[in-house]
């Protein structure tokens, strides 16, 4: 999971670099984005919003709109109808908006575990080839083709006749 970490830390370094912390809240752990990459996300608004609300005091919808540019909830709540997270009770804000607040499901931890498996067998697979063994077979000479522009023994004439076949075995 260090390479999705990884990842997830060079994908939203840019977004991070200005981020506002007194409007949008304390950025989401590289953790976190790795978790909502594990659960299927693709790096992007979406991840980012459920990363947001995977924080300890979670996302309102005026911190989505201002970090993503436009609300991201329907991704959210696919996550929550799958069974992958669920949603926490919280209060509203100061200012009355909803929190969101999202907590992992034990289905959610082995959808993580199972892709972070995944990557690994793909990362391992890619790391060293199997070596390929030469089989006898490669070896061999191939079967000598038969002339496309020869005629089959069924339209030959006898050699006894006088054709194009006598013709040409007369000139070879």
């Amino acid at each position: 999971m260090t390479k999705q970490i990884n990842d997830a830390t060079v994908t939203y370094k840019p977004l991070f670099k200005g981020w506002q912390a007194k409007v949008l809240g304390s950025v989401p752990a590289a953790e976190m984005l790795a978790h909502v990459h594990g659960l299927g996300l693709r790096p992007g608004k979406q991840a980012l919003a459920c990363a947001m609300a995977l924080r300890v005091e979670g996302v309102t919808g005026p911190q989505i709109v201002i970090a993503c540019g436009a609300p991201q909830l329907n991704r959210m709540r696919g996550l929550i109808a799958a069974g992958v997270v669920k949603r926490v009770a919280s209060p509203p804000d100061a200012q009355g908006h909803v929190v969101y607040k999202l907590q992992i499901t034990e289905k959610g931890h082995a959808a993580i575990k199972r892709a972070a498996t995944v990557a690994a067998n793909a990362a391992a697979s890619t790391a060293a080839p199997k070596a390929t063994k030469v089989s006898r077979k490669a070896n061999k000479q191939p079967a000598p083709q038969p002339d496309p522009l020869a005629l089959p023994d069924s339209l030959k004439r006898d050699a006894g006749t006088v054709g194009l076949s006598a013709v040409a075995s007369a000139v070879a």
